[in-house]
């Protein structure tokens, strides 16, 4: 996908992936980017100077990428940041190097309702929680992510799943880039610029399969940190709340996480509204 024609009513939809020490499952990623049928894609691979053989499977595909470098940078935010810069498309998609597109017409699906919806700062479907595997299946007891938007929700806790967000170029160049200073909650802090008029759209079809784990899952006090300091810095909250909604994330996501210990094992058992199941794939 390498320069891209772009007739005029055809919006130009750049995705990039920030990758380091990926091989495990980043030619399944580029590959779900790479056989997209919508033609007016443009693809950046951005690696932080992996030592695992990612370069190696990036070479592969190189033909195919708009760009594509191997160096070290200042963490993933300022790779993002990388990728905003050299992106030229009227759309940005972030996608993750462990995460995958989750049909080859998801793009396609997107592009009318973009074009439409030009006003929009932000348009997002629905990301698929999956499991750590290469042919990976939804995780059990896992929701599906995403639903209609509301400032009042997301001003407590990022409702916008990241992985499946196509944000316009127009709200970049009217907030800015990523804050480096945020390591984790960078795409939450970024949206939380825009505020109550920020102007979200939903729509409700898969676009993204997102493994489990990752660096938020792994560093989940940190998560919550970022999120209180992002509240704050856009006076979201007022303080005194933006601490209390810390420490209530924190409880509710470790009460959580002794529920799927317990219920996981049940969960072809359960039917419970929007978890995963079969039904995607």
């Amino acid at each position: 996908m390498k320069n891209p024609e772009q007739p005029s009513e055809k919006p130009l939809i750049s995705v990039i992936t920030v990758c380091l020490n990926a091989a495990e499952f980043i030619e399944q990623t580029i590959l779900s980017v790479l056989s997209q049928t919508y033609p007016h894609v443009e693809y950046i691979v951005l690696d932080g100077g992996s030592t695992d053989g990612t370069v190696e499977i990036i070479r592969r595909y190189e033909s195919r990428l708009a760009y594509w470098h191997s160096w070290p940078d200042r963490g993933q935010t300022h790779a993002f940041n990388l990728g905003l810069a050299l992106a030229l498309g009227d759309w940005l998609l972030y996608l993750n190097a462990d995460d995958f597109l989750w049909e080859p017409s998801v793009v396609e699906k997107m592009a009318p309702y973009l074009f439409s919806h030009k006003e929009a700062d932000v348009v997002f479907g629905q990301t698929i929680t999956v499991t750590r595997q290469q042919d990976s299946r939804p995780a059990p007891m896992r929701k599906v992510l995403g639903h209609p938007w509301r400032w009042q929700e997301f001003r407590w806790q990022d409702t916008i799943p990241h992985p499946s967000v196509f944000t316009n170029r127009q709200y970049f160049d009217r907030v800015g880039g990523f804050d480096e200073t945020y390591r984790i909650a960078m795409d939450y802090e970024i949206y939380l610029r825009g505020g109550k008029t920020l102007q979200v759209h939903y729509l409700p079809i898969p676009v993204t399969g997102m493994r489990e784990g990752g660096v938020s899952r792994e560093n989940v006090v940190r998560t919550f940190r970022e999120g209180r300091r992002a509240l704050d810095k856009n006076q979201a909250l007022p303080l005194a709340l933006c601490w209390l909604n810390f420490f209530w994330r924190i409880g509710y996501y470790y009460l959580g996480q002794a529920a799927h210990k317990v219920l996981d094992p049940l969960a072809q058992k359960i039917a419970w509204p929007g978890r995963n199941t079969g039904r995607f794939l």
